[in-house]
Order: structure tokens, then C-alpha cells, then sequence
């Protein structure tokens, strides 16, 4: 069910004595005014028509609703909006973790990177900052992935050039909100 299909609900002039009220509310009462459907008041309080009907089980007929009405807005918890990178993981062809030595990651010539979110992400930038740059300057990019929005997971398979020293970051953005894991020290012996 859309909640397009009430954008055309009517609003209905009525006495106080004609029209039900909400009983308890979890949220706020709001007042219809001229010109209110269920849908332009669910889009202005950033709720569906199906959270307002769920709050107001005397609206018998969502098309209908009466000028003056009182109805409950619901309180909807929102997720956390903030993006955040968990972890950073560097992991063998065969999934096991790389040892960490003096504080740097011991890569091989061949590593699968993972890095997990607080939320499914649309694209995830894996890169390499050479030792001893400022941040993100000269940075290389690794590789990109475009997870799965269902997850908060992204990987890359990384063929790693001998004599890689550096720092490797991670920027992952849902539409145009984005974040930057910390750095991670990394080197490959040859």
C-alpha cells in the first residue's frame, strides 16, 4: 500500500461532537487545517499514512478526515543518522585475520580488505596513503565496492604491489553523506 493512493483524502467541515478524537497519543496531537490530506501531513511530519492510521483507529475512512479533527502524529524512532565504520579487517584469500607486528598489519600479495558499517552503505572507497604524507594526500585508490543495501559490509580483493608501506583508510557514503574510517598501518615484507 502506498500512501500516494490518500493524497486526495477530503477534508469534511464538522462539529466538535461529530468527530472522534485520538485517545492516548505516542507523539503529538495536531490540529487539521484547510488543505490537509493524510499524506501532505504524514510527508510534513516525516511518518507514513500507515503509522497515522495505526495511531488513529477512530479515522474509519483514511480518504476522510474533518477540518478541526484532532489526530496523533506517532513518535517513530529514527535510526541513527550519524555513518560509521566499525572495522577495518584484512583478512587472507582464505578469511583469516592478518597478524598485526609493531603495530602494522604483515599483508600478503594477496588480501581481502572488509570493512563494516553502522548502516548498509551505497559505495565504499578503499585507499592507500603513502608513510609519511599529510592525510589523504597522495592517497591511491584500491578499489571500490558497491555493497548490498541490506548489509553494512564491504569488501575488495586487493593484489597488493611489493613494497606497499602506508596507511589504508576507507570513505563509504550512502547518497551524499559520507565517513572516514581511521587509518590502518599496513606493509607487505617481501
Amino acid at each position: 500500500m502506498t500512501d500516494n493512493k490518500y493524497d486526495n483524502s477530503m477534508i469534511v467541515s464538522a462539529t466538535r461532537e461529530e468527530v472522534p478524537c485520538p485517545g492516548s497519543c505516542q507523539g503529538m496531537r495536531y490540529t487539521v487545517q484547510a488543505g490537509d490530506t493524510l499524506y501532505f501531513i504524514a510527508r510534513r511530519f516525516n511518518v507514513t499514512v500507515q503509522q497515522i492510521r495505526d495511531a488513529n483507529p477512530q479515522i474509519v475512512n483514511p480518504n476522510l478526515i474533518f477540518l478541526g479533527q484532532v489526530i496523533c502524529i506517532p513518535t517513530i524512532p529514527q535510526p541513527d543518522s550519524q555513518l560509521k565504520v566499525l572495522t577495518l579487517r584484512f583478512l587472507t584469500e582464505t578469511g583469516q585475520q592478518l597478524p598485526i607486528v609493531d603495530g602494522a598489519v604483515q599483508l600478503t600479495n594477496r588480501v581481502i580488505v572488509r570493512a563494516t558499517f553502522n548502516r548498509p552503505v551505497s559505495r565504499a572507497f578503499f585507499f592507500l596513503e603513502p608513510t609519511g604524507t599529510d592525510t589523504c594526500e597522495f592517497a591511491r585508490l584500491i578499489g571500490i565496492d558497491c555493497p548490498s543495501t541490506v548489509t553494512g559490509v564491504a569488501e575488495i580483493f586487493w593484489q597488493v604491489p611489493p613494497g606497499t608501506l602506508g596507511r589504508v583508510y576507507v570513505i563509504a557514503c550512502i547518497n551524499s553523506i559520507c565517513t572516514k574510517s581511521d587509518d590502518v598501518l599496513v606493509i607487505l615484507n617481501d
